[in-house]
């Protein structure tokens, strides 16, 4: 079983977070079948929750009405992350015009006030994310590693339960 988070694993998390902002959300249907969707962290203060603002007719919607058990994964030019948890639909107003954006403006023309707009929230039960220092270091590192024998630094990689 994976260890508890630490602070600084915390921290590398939310990095990963707020640098990517788009995910994929992978949702399993009533079939069974796994059903991947791009969407974008509406708050990235990571605290072992994520926040989405989406359609509740939405395919996803009723993905996680069926099963609640969710991945949110993030990946970007040199780190990325994959957090396991459970979703569900919330329908808060006062927290929908807390996460309201412009940018959620441009996806959601008649505003925060449509009943057609809901909340995903997703508690994370773990993660496993790989942060390496960029495409430049790596590359001279595994050149090194060749030269000298060693095993290349690729940067940080763990699991944690949150």
């Amino acid at each position: 079983m994976p260890e508890e988070a630490s602070a600084e694993q915390l921290e590398t998390i939310q990095k990963i977070m707020k640098g990517e902002r788009t995910c994929m959300i992978t949702t399993i249907n009533a079939e069974g079948a796994l059903h991947s969707h791009p969407m974008t962290t509406q708050e990235a203060q990571f605290d072992g929750n994520c926040w989405f603002i989406m359609s509740q007719k939405s395919g996803t919607s009723a993905n996680v009405e069926a099963n609640p058990q969710v991945n949110v994964a993030y990946a970007g030019g040199s780190s990325w992350l994959s957090l396991a948890g459970t979703a569900q639909i919330v329908r808060d107003q006062a927290k929908k015009k807390e996460l309201w954006n412009t940018f959620t403006e441009s996806w959601f023309t008649d505003g925060a006030e449509d009943p057609d707009v809901v909340l995903l929230h997703v508690e994370t039960t773990s993660a496993q994310y790989w942060d390496s220092p960029g495409k430049a270091v790596t590359m001279v590192s595994m050149l090194k590693a060749k030269i000298t024998g060693d095993t290349p630094s690729a940067g940080e990689s763990d699991t944690v339960q949150l």
